[in-house]
């Protein structure tokens, strides 16, 4: 296309004068008219005879005709009447008198105010815009298909539209003086950047420039072709503005038209705001929207839009914000934002052409077309439509598509892509990931640990699974910037603000001090060991999680012995897809799927994950665990514990500790030294020395049996080993772990549904520790819970004086050293010359026969108990000659001898005393360690001798595992109306030693009644008893064969003889 020759000719007022005159009156003849129907381009289409035209000018031809009036008056108060007499081979565009007259009623309300350049709501610039300065076009061409031209509005320095010439009103012949001198200067002018218009066909077929119907009529004069318009045309929006769709409602009311086309990019308001905020992002959101005084801000330009789903279907979510973003995200970073900067602009000059091209312009062919950036040009394809008389175009760039071409805009011409390419020259690293999702705190925590190897792409085959929290994250956890200056911020916990806050674990866990380089490390190596937790080695999906929630991080310090510290995921399937919940060390995962950037799998988490605290910090967060922790601390050995490096705790419940009754209340004495170091020892073994996770453990099957073995601090050793129904611990050392010890109900045992699994096991049920809950994550290490039950070694020796002392029995230990009875707290199979011990059925002991005892249950009444005891009180009394008490006067025992109290007492102690049998080999016999569980526990409805001669006891479960005792074969009531006699008590607590089993009762049991307590007592009894009910049943008996009698006899007296 060729620009107009504006040259600028003579002033010659006389001449212009006349000419006005003459137009003014219509003198003017000759031009050419077609058709009748103003929309009808049959006319239009054969042309005009031009060569009758007698016209000059466009003026000349306006003041010809009265449908131009409007128009022509416009121009003349626009001072546009000289330069537009100027112009040579054009097109203008007239709009008829009605239709300027219905645009000043919709947009101007005064019709007389001029306010400089603007006459009653037009302005000189939209008065130039209807002149196409590229030809005189023909009308042939006009109805040929779509065509963009180049008008003669144009943009000045503020982005406004100037006239060709200004309304400059220097004079001519002074212009011409200063015509050399500028010459040169005109050479190196900027291109002028015209307005663009675009015609086209609309659906119906009539001819529309931009969205204002062309009517068939056209006139011809030497200047140019005028062609009459059914409206005012308005300057095009900004390409800023087309992209936000501020006219959308306008255009969409244009649609109601038979006769409009959509010139919008698209109806979807936020379609395009990807492209939009990339350009902004790109420092260049001047050339969208013409504000500023760089020179691109008054040249044209070309857009290749692509829409935001075009986008999308080829750049993930963090790549999109990246280029959009990035450069905003990293502003306070010198170093990420230059390089984001540098990649958006490199990006975003693909999609900007400085000029206006346009497709229709450009023809079918292959065409080069420039980069903003200046970059290798582009290449774009135009071809013809299929289907098609030759009036459609497709065009690609670079090989993608364009959708939408030729949108004219006040500043360029935009076009809408379909797809988008992947630049070769753009490779994305997980560091541009992770700025992509905001996270640019941690991106610089990793450079300055030197760290930034693992995101910035130089080791691309290294598979790694990032944990990244992000910025507003760390910012609430933190509450700083991980710079220089605030490194004393991060601690080894991850929440703690300095290192003497700290230091306060807990009372019961002071650091101790070989630990104290480790807990002094610079700022700096503690926020590495952090950045470190949260990178995890290998690639975990979703599934990948499902299946392997361990993940084993790059953070292996010595705390751990150089063990990699895990991250504990969890994975949520409630929601099947793309909705499945994934949370790590409880930090949620806010992405819907997991990124993935090459060989590294990015997880964007609510909030930063510390690393894991120490035990005993991590262990009080259950309560469950609680007493176990207070253990560590009663037994003074949490620094020792605390300082073994990786370690494996078995924590005990509080439960299982508790349900261990005296013995517990043993371990717990405080002050005891002996109680201590059982408790310490009691710790200890429930500590290996190994790290093992669940996911170590082996899995019995079928076909395979295996375990993990590890020792302990206490030197034991302890197997695991996993079934389907979960994991379980097994004390190696054989009798380390009575059975009555290991459950909080003896009688419960895990059933294994597996036979086979039964089969290769050959760990006993008896012993078998389950595991409730796995992998608390500790800094030293890991932590599983046991369901029930806990480890007591073999060098934890409870005998029943060390169950007395937790009891704090120590009236009835008196009793027995007073009796000569503290051979019953000791073990009989250690007796000198008595190695093993012969096992012989009970039925076959004698009672009061002790010779084949192999150990001692004890029935304990508490110290208060017996201080109640009249007959005790008594004895105290005279050993300390002691003035009688006020109350005791009455003391029935008060007369009686001091043998016979003793003697009284002695049987009484007596009565507590269960010997411990076993005549026979069964299941439960001893281990020559600890004593058979059946001969411990008590049993409903079960006797049991007593050391009293002659006396049993027997026992009643009125609860789950809740018992009494009382005599067995005492009646009620002793003779017939006699008073109640009542020797029952209630097991309150109960331990269980290696020599015997220790109840506490609530009350002591009575001693039978005499008449019945010594020999033959109770047959006399029973004699009296069998009398009486032989004599009852003698006596029924002749009652029942007297009335037989009777009754034969009354019935033959009925009888007649025949």
């Amino acid at each position: 296309m060729r620009r107009l020759n504006m040259q600028r000719l003579p002033f010659v007022s006389l001449l212009v004068l006349a000419t006005l005159a003459l137009n003014s009156v219509g003198l003017a003849v000759g031009m050419t008219y077609a058709g009748a129907d103003p929309h009808s381009y049959d006319g239009l289409v054969s042309g005009a005879d031009s060569s009758s035209t007698t016209i000059t000018t466009f003026v000349d031809l306006l003041s010809s005709n009265e449908r131009f009036s409007e128009f022509l008056h416009t121009v003349q108060r626009l001072r546009m009447v000289i330069p537009l007499n100027r112009v040579r081979n054009a097109t203008l565009l007239v709009p008829t008198n009605e239709a300027l007259r219905r645009y000043r009623k919709q947009h101007s309300g005064d019709t007389t105010h001029i306010n400089g350049a603007v006459y009653q709501g037009v302005s000189d610039y939209q008065a130039w815009y209807h002149l196409i300065g590229d030809e005189s076009i023909e009308p042939e061409r006009l109805v040929a298909g779509d065509m963009v031209w180049e008008t003669l509005g144009r943009l000045d320095s503020v982005g406004s539209v100037l006239s060709v010439s200004g309304g400059d009103d220097t004079n001519d012949d002074d212009k011409d003086k200063d015509k050399d001198k500028d010459k040169d200067k005109d050479k190196d002018k900027e291109p002028v950047p015209w307005i663009m218009l675009k015609t086209h066909i609309s659906r119906d077929d009539r001819v529309l420039a931009n969205d204002v119907p062309v009517f068939a009529q056209n006139y011809s004069c030497t200047a140019g072709t005028v062609y009459l318009i059914d409206g005012l045309l308005t300057i095009p929006p900004t390409i800023q503005e087309l992209l936000q769709q501020q006219q959308q409602q306008q255009q969409h009311d244009l649609l109601k038209d038979s006769y409009s086309t959509i010139v919008s990019i698209s109806p979807d308001s936020s379609e395009f705001s990807s492209v939009e905020r990339l350009i902004k992002a790109a420092g260049w959101s001047h050339i969208l929207d013409m504000k500023g005084d760089g020179k691109d801000a008054k040249r044209m330009h070309t857009l290749w839009a692509f829409s935001n789903q075009a986008f999308a279907a080829d750049f993930n979510y963090a790549e999109r914000y990246y280029l959009m973003y990035g450069s905003e995200f990293t502003k306070d970073d010198d170093e990420l934002h230059k390089e984001a900067i540098e990649d958006t602009q490199r990006f975003a000059a693909a999609y900007i052409s400085p000029g206006s091209i346009s497709i229709a312009r450009l023809g079918k062919g292959e065409h080069k077309v420039s980069r903003f950036d200046g970059g290798p040009e582009m290449t774009v394809v135009v071809v013809e439509e299929e289907g098609t008389d030759g009036g459609g175009l497709s065009a690609r760039i670079d090989d993608q598509p364009i959708g939408t071409s030729d949108i004219v805009a006040r500043n360029g011409i935009v076009h809408g892509l379909d797809k988008v390419d992947r630049p070769d020259d753009l490779l994305f690293t997980p560091q541009k990931a992770l700025i992509g999702l905001n996270a640019t705190m941690f991106v610089r925590l990793l450079k300055d640990t030197g760290l930034g190897d693992h995101i910035d792409g130089t080791k691309p085959d290294r598979k790694l699974t990032l944990l990244v929290p992000t910025n507003r994250a760390m910012e609430d956890a933190f509450g700083y910037d991980l710079d220089d200056g605030d490194d004393d911020n991060l601690a080894y916990g991850g929440r703690i603000d300095n290192l003497n806050e700290h230091r306060k674990d807990t009372p019961l866990s002071p650091i101790y001090t070989e630990s104290e380089r480790l807990l002094n490390r610079s700022p700096r190596e503690r926020q590495r060991e952090w950045a470190l937790y949260h990178i995890a080695e290998g690639m975990y999906g979703i599934d990948e999680l499902a299946d392997t929630p361990l993940l084993r991080t790059k953070l292996a310090s010595e705390w751990t012995d150089n063990k990699a510290q895990v991250v504990k995921a969890q994975v949520d399937r409630a929601y099947s897809g793309a909705s499945s919940h994934v949370s790590f060390n409880g930090a949620d995962n806010i992405l819907n799927e997991p990124l993935v950037i090459g060989n590294t799998v990015i997880y964007l988490l609510s909030s930063p994950m510390s690393t894991p605290p120490n035990m005993i910090n991590a262990l009080v967060q259950n309560l469950d665990l609680s007493l176990f922790v207070a253990a560590m601390g009663a037994s003074h050995i949490v620094d020792e514990v605390q300082q073994e490096k990786g370690v494996t705790v078995l924590a005990p419940v509080t439960n299982s500790l508790t349900s261990m009754g005296l013995v517990w209340s043993y371990l717990s004495l405080p002050g005891d030294i002996d109680a201590r170091t059982d408790l310490s020892r009691l710790v200890k073994s429930h500590v290996l020395t190994d790290i093992v996770y669940s996911d170590e453990v082996p899995l019995q099957n079928d076909e395979t049996a295996g375990k993990v073995t590890a020792k302990t601090l206490n030197g034991n050793k302890v197997s695991m080993y996993r079934t389907p129904h979960g994991m379980y611990v097994v004390p190696e050392d054989a009798g380390s772990v009575p059975a009555i010890l290991s459950k909080q109900h003896p009688r419960q045992r895990h059933s294994r549904s597996n036979d086979a699994i039964s089969r290769l096991s050959q760990i006993s049920d008896s012993t078998d520790l389950k595991v409730s809950e796995t992998d608390i994550l500790l800094r030293t290490g890991v932590a599983h819970v046991l369901d029930h039950g806990l480890i007591l070694p073999s060098n934890v020796e409870i005998t029943s004086s060390k169950l007395l002392r937790g009891m704090k029995a120590h009236i009835f230990a008196d009793l027995l050293e007073r009796f000569n009875l503290t051979y019953v707290l000791e073990d009989p199979r250690a007796a000198p010359g008595d190695d093993t011990t012969t096992a012989r059925s009970s039925d076959d002991i004698p009672d009061n026969d002790d010779d084949n005892a192999i150990g001692y249950s004890l029935l304990v009444p508490s110290d208060k108990t017996w201080r109640e005891n009249l007959a005790y009180r008594e004895l105290v009394r005279r050993d300390h000659d002691e003035v009688s008490v006020y109350g005791d006067d009455e003391n029935p025992w008060r007369n009686s001898t001091t043998a016979d109290i003793v003697h009284y007492l002695d049987m009484l102690v007596r009565l507590h005393i269960i010997p411990i049998t076993e005549t026979g080999s069964h299941p439960g016999a001893s281990d020559g360690h600890n004593l058979p569980e059946n001969k411990l526990m008590l049993a409903d409805r079960k006797t049991y001798p007593t050391m009293l001669e002659n006396v049993r006891l027997r026992a009643h479960e009125y609860a789950t595992d809740r018992f009494s005792v009382q005599l067995d074969n005492v009646p009620f009531y002793q003779s017939p109306g006699g008073a109640p006699f009542v020797s029952l008590a209630t097991v309150v607590r109960s331990g269980y030693a290696r020599t015997g089993a220790v109840f506490e009762l609530d009350t002591a049991l009575k001693l039978p009644p005499e008449d019945i307590g010594g020999p033959g007592g109770w047959k006399k009894f029973a004699w009296n008893a069998a009398v009486w009910l032989t004599g009852i049943g003698m006596g029924s008996g002749m009652l029942g064969v007297s009335g037989y009698w009777v009754r034969q006899w009354w019935t033959r007296s009925d009888y007649q003889a025949l």
